[in-house]
């Protein structure tokens, strides 16, 4: 009859203890890819850009994070496709999804302190032209900064009406960028544009000619003109 050693007994009495490490690991590393799917989306995202690819790209970083631990599950003889991982990887495969499609660029102008003071000293300066006229609207260029995910150089427009206000941070040709509107939002701005409201005040658009015939890109809806 064999004896049991006290440390094949301990083994048997603890055999949770060397599970844990290799519990844990798998949950990590897809905490890690979630968040490098998040930095690309936040690297490769701009204002009035289609939003297909950067979620195309969420979609591939998790697709071959997945088959290679398959990979490497088949060649250990374990098990990767536990209900408790896979819900994890699903679960932040869509909290990824979704930051890119509602989070990166309304964080990119929540965050910006910078951008919502330039549009309210803009609309400040325009009011006293707004007394003496029924409306104000001026463009001017930007040598220097950024507003959220516009870079320089880039321009500002400012319009003012009697009710409301526009001032667009855009790129030099005036065909994307980001909108802060005040005041009464149905007063006919982004009329045949492609926009996307943000947080707030903020707004994305995309002016494209075509798009009545062509569509918007992805995440915009067309707005048409009064």
């Amino acid at each position: 009859m064999g004896v049991d050693s006290p440390i094949l007994e301990e083994q048997r009495t603890r055999p949770g203890e060397r599970q844990t490490p290799r519990q844990i690991l798998p949950i990590v590393a897809t905490i890690g890819v979630c968040l490098i799917a998040g930095t690309c989306s936040w690297l490769i995202e701009k204002p009035g850009e289609s939003l297909l690819w950067p979620m195309a790209v969420d979609v591939i970083i998790f697709a071959f994070f997945g088959t290679l631990c398959r990979l490497v599950s088949a060649l250990r003889g374990t098990r990767f496709g536990r209900i408790g991982l896979s819900s994890i990887f699903l679960g932040l495969g869509i909290a990824s999804l979704l930051w890119t499609y509602f989070g990166v660029l309304a964080a990119s102008v929540g965050f910006d302190s910078a951008g919502a003071s330039v549009a309210r000293h803009e609309v400040a300066q325009a009011a006293r032209v707004v007394e003496r006229h029924h409306g104000y609207a001026r463009c001017r260029s930007v040598k220097q900064g950024s507003i959220g995910m516009i870079q320089a150089p880039y321009k500002i427009c400012t319009y003012v009406i009697s009710r409301s206000s526009m001032v667009e941070f855009a790129t030099l040709s005036l065909n994307r960028g980001y909108a802060y509107v005040s005041g009464a939002i149905g007063e006919g701005w982004f009329s045949d544009e492609c926009a996307r409201h943000l947080t707030g005040h903020w707004w994305a658009f995309a002016s494209d000619q075509q798009a009545p015939v062509t569509g918007c890109p992805f995440g915009y809806l067309f707005q048409p003109g009064g």
